[in-house]
C-alpha cells in the first residue's frame, strides 16, 4: 500500500465519520422508537453536578448511540456480524436453531419463597378458593429450537418448586403439563399466542370448575405484521413478522368496563386501532390497566378475579365464555388490598396467574399479602 493510497483511505474515514457525525447533529431527532418500543435518550443538560458526578458523559453516551444516523441499519449489521462471529446471542436475545424465533433469557426467582408467602398470605385472608399457576416460559415450550448450549433458560423447576410451597389453601394448577403447539407463543415475542391462551382456557377452566367452553369456530386474522418485544431488542430485522389473531367473536354480547385511570369507562375485548401501532398485542383489551372488568351475564359461573401480568389480556376472552364477571387487577398499577376488593365485588374465586419470567422478577407480587 503506497502512501498516496494511505492518505486517501484516511482521507475517505474522515469524510465518512464526519459525514455521520454532521448528520447526526443536524438531521431531526425521534423521541421514540417504534423498533425498540422505547424512549430515546433526550439531549442531555449541562450542569456543574452533571458533570463532576459523570452522569452528563452517560447521558451524552446514551444520546450518541440513541441519534446516529442510520442507527436501525448499524443495529441490524451487528446483529449479523454477532452470528457470523458465531456468538448465539444479541443483547440477551437467542435466534432459535429454525432462524425465526427468538429467545429472551430466562430469570428464575432468587427469593421465591418470599413471593410463595404472599400468595398463601393472600389466600388466609379469603374465605373463597384461591388458585396459582405459572405460564412456562417460550424457552421451556420450545427446547428443540434452542441453540446449543444456551443458558438461563425455564426448565420447569420453578413451577414445580412453587407447587410445593402452596399451603393447604391453594391449589396449584399446572400449566407446564398443558398439550402446547408449535403455535403457542409468539416468535418475536414473549407472549402467548391467541392459540395459546386457549390452551392455558382449557386447563385453567378445567381445574376451577370443572367444564370448558369448546371453540367451534375458526381463528380470525387480525394483523400479519406483528413484531414483538424481543424482536424489538435483538436487531434481527430479517426475522419475518408474528401474526395475530382473535377466536372469541366481540360480537359475544359482554360487557367491558376498564379503569385506565381509577375511573371506569366503557372498553372493548379487542381495540383494534393498536393494529396500528408497534404495540400490537395492546390490541387485547387495550394493553395493561390497573383494572379492567368483563362481563357476560349469560355465563354459567360466577365472578372471577384474576391478579395477573400481561398474559391474561388475550385469555380473558376465554374466560368470559365461562363467568358472568372475569375482573383482572394489576397489581403493578393498583394498589386497593385485595381483600378488600374480593369482598366489596362479591368475587367467588381467585386466580393468582403470572408468566414464570414475571412472577420471578416483578416485585409487585409481594404486593397481594397487603
Amino acid at each position: 500500500m503506497n502512501k498516496k493510497f494511505s492518505v486517501f483511505l484516511t482521507a475517505l474515514f474522515c469524510i465518512f465519520i464526519g459525514g455521520v457525525c454532521l448528520l447526526s447533529l443536524l438531521l431531526p431527532k425521534q423521541e421514540f422508537s417504534p423498533k425498540e418500543n422505547r424512549y430515546l435518550q433526550p439531549t442531555p443538560t449541562l450542569s456543574l453536578e452533571a458533570v463532576t458526578h459523570g452522569k452528563f458523559m452517560e447521558q451524552a453516551e446514551d444520546w450518541t448511540a440513541d441519534h446516529t444516523v442510520g442507527r436501525d441499519l448499524w443495529v441490524s449489521l451487528k446483529a449479523r456480524c454477532e452470528l457470523l462471529l458465531g456468538k448465539k446471542e444479541n443483547n440477551g436475545v437467542y435466534l432459535g436453531t429454525d432462524g425465526q424465533t427468538l429467545f429472551a433469557q430466562y430469570t428464575a426467582p432468587v427469593d421465591l419463597n418470599r413471593r410463595m408467602d404472599a400468595v398463601n398470605a393472600l389466600a388466609d385472608k379469603l374465605s373463597v378458593p384461591v388458585y396459582f399457576s405459572l405460564v412456562p416460559d417460550k424457552t421451556y415450550v420450545y427446547p428443540d429450537r434452542l441453540p446449543h448450549g444456551a443458558p438461563l433458560t425455564d426448565d420447569g423447576s420453578t413451577a414445580a418448586a412453587a407447587a410445593q410451597l402452596c399451603s393447604e389453601k391453594v391449589a396449584f394448577i399446572d400449566l407446564y403439563s398443558a398439550p402446547w403447539g408449535q403455535d403457542s407463543f409468539y416468535r418475536t415475542d414473549h407472549h402467548w399466542t391467541t392459540m395459546g391462551a386457549y390452551t392455558g382456557y382449557l386447563t385453567l377452566s378445567q381445574a376451577m370448575h370443572g367444564s370448558v367452553t369448546l371453540m367451534e369456530n375458526e381463528p380470525l386474522l387480525e394483523s400479519d405484521q406483528f413484531f414483538g418485544t424481543t424482536w424489538s431488542s435483538a436487531g434481527t430485522t430479517w426475522i419475518k413478522p408474528d401474526s395475530i389473531y382473535t377466536w372469541v367473536s366481540d360480537k359475544l354480547g359482554v360487557q367491558v368496563i376498564a379503569y385506565p385511570n381509577g375511573k371506569p369507562v366503557e372498553g372493548q375485548l379487542y381495540v383494534r386501532d393498536k393494529l396500528d401501532t408497534k404495540d400490537k398485542y395492546s390490541m387485547f383489551l387495550g394493553g395493561n390497566q390497573p383494572l379492567c372488568v368483563v362481563k357476560n351475564p349469560s355465563a354459567a359461573q360466577g365472578k372471577l378475579l384474576v391478579i395477573r401480568d400481561s398474559y391474561s389480556d388475550s385469555l380473558a376472552p376465554f374466560l368470559a365464555l365461562d363467568y358472568q364477571e372475569v375482573h383482572l387487577f394489576d397489581l403493578r398499577y393498583n394498589l386497593t388490598p385485595i381483600s378488600q376488593y374480593v369482598e366489596e365485588n362479591g368475587i367467588d374465586q381467585v386466580l393468582v396467574l403470572y408468566s414464570a419470567e414475571n412472577f420471578s422478577t416483578d416485585n409487585s407480587v409481594t404486593l397481594m399479602a397487603r
